[in-house]
């Protein structure tokens, strides 16, 4: 329960009486920077001028990575970063995605040698912004070396956690990390490639990009398939997937890129609301009171009830507190943009003790879209608030 509470709300603790003044510490030994790896390449020229301001759409992709601009780039990173265990091919399209999707936050799963990690930061690097968060269980020792020695134009866009992928995205999640672009290059058995492929999901923007590797391989191919089966407001940008052929499972081909080793997945560019209950997790909020919930929907026609279930928690005055209600909201859009504002028939309400020490409270929606038939899911600009809309800082 303390895990959880620091995760939400920080590490404040009651005001203790004031500690004797410290002892100064001696001056600190200077730190010397490691010299720059000589095997890294400059940073100019610049290699990906050529993608600047393309849509990303799966007909541009495929129409790049036929053209003589992903020659080039391949050409590029044939040998290059020579720690990666990728391909070329599969560099190049690497490369061109974050190019061309220009990320504002990355994530990546299997840091390993830090060889794709490289090949995303000069992306983001050409980009003019984006930060990269990557991640190896195994790699405390190995990764922050291989970083140290990397320009210290790279190094400040990324940040290395030594932590299995489950640690990793609850920790980008506690800390509200929001992400854009998702390497999964983790363990590939299917039900962990699975595992990464949704939790990736989950923290991402509308719009986002979760490329999963070695979809050449049964684990990762058959993870992305079974999510966009389960998510279809989802698309993949390539053909492997729709393409598949259960009477031949062991194919080549299994890629969405001709000559690459990705299944590359893309969010709707709205927060989709379909059949399957969804949660977002708990949330602070300033005051522990919910009197209804608002929600924006594009514009869109669809029909439909949307079921919800909101949860109010307490900590902080004895016991968690928790309070519940469930409820059908009737929806019918005709095509505009529309708030859609819906009260509780009773609101839910703690109240904290006087000499509660530190009260905090969280927010979290459950939502489930029950269409009517031949309607589409309904979609939202936003994440759903609380009424009054307080949200914690």
């Amino acid at each position: 329960m303390r895990r959880l509470l620091q995760s939400l709300f920080g590490t404040s603790t009651p005001a203790a009486p004031p500690a004797p003044a410290p002892v100064e510490p001696p001056p600190a030994e200077p730190v010397e920077t490691p010299p720059v790896d000589p095997n890294i390449r400059p940073l100019e020229p610049r290699i990906g001028n050529a993608l600047e301001g393309l849509p990303l759409t799966p007909e541009s992709l495929t129409e790049v990575m036929r053209s003589p601009v992903a020659d080039e780039l391949d050409a590029y990173f044939s040998d290059y970063p020579p720690t990666s265990l990728m391909g070329g091919r599969s560099r190049a399209l690497l490369f061109a995605l974050v190019r061309m999707q220009r990320p504002a936050v990355a994530a990546e799963v299997g840091t390993l040698n830090g060889g794709g990690a490289e090949v995303i930061t000069r992306a983001l690097w050409e980009n003019g912004d984006g930060f990269l968060h990557t991640t190896d269980p195994f790699g405390a020792e190995r990764c922050p070396e291989i970083f140290a020695r990397w320009p210290g134009e790279l190094r400040r866009l990324v940040e290395f956690h030594p932590l299995n992928s489950m640690d990793f995205f609850l920790k980008l999640h506690h800390r509200r990390v929001a992400l854009d672009f998702v390497l999964v290059d983790g363990d590939h058995d299917y039900e962990l490639a699975l595992f990464d492929l949704q939790m990736a999901a989950r923290l991402l923007r509308p719009g986002g990009i979760v490329v999963m590797n070695d979809s050449v391989q049964t684990g990762p191919f058959q993870a992305a398939k079974t999510f966009l089966a389960a998510n279809p407001a989802w698309r993949e940008l390539g053909t492997a997937i729709a393409s598949y052929d259960e009477n031949t499972p062991f194919a080549g081909g299994r890629a969405s890129q001709h000559g690459t080793g990705f299944a590359v997945l893309q969010a709707p560019s709205h927060w989709s609301i379909g059949a399957i209950p969804r949660s977002w997790g708990q949330a602070p909020i300033a005051a522990p009171l919910v009197e209804g919930l608002s929600l924006e929907a594009l514009p869109q026609v669809t029909s439909g009830h949307l079921h919800y279930q909101a949860i109010l928690r307490l900590f902080g005055d004895g016991p968690p507190q928790e309070a519940k209600r469930v409820g059908v909201i009737p929806v019918s859009l005709d095509g505009s943009a529309r708030t859609l504002a819906h009260e509780l028939a009773q609101p839910m309400k703690f109240q904290a003790s006087a000499n509660a020490i530190d009260p905090r409270s969280t927010f979290e929606i459950e939502l489930c879209w029950q269409a009517d038939p031949d309607a589409p899911p309904l979609a939202l600009a936003s994440l759903p608030l609380p009424l009054p809309s307080r949200a914690g800082s």
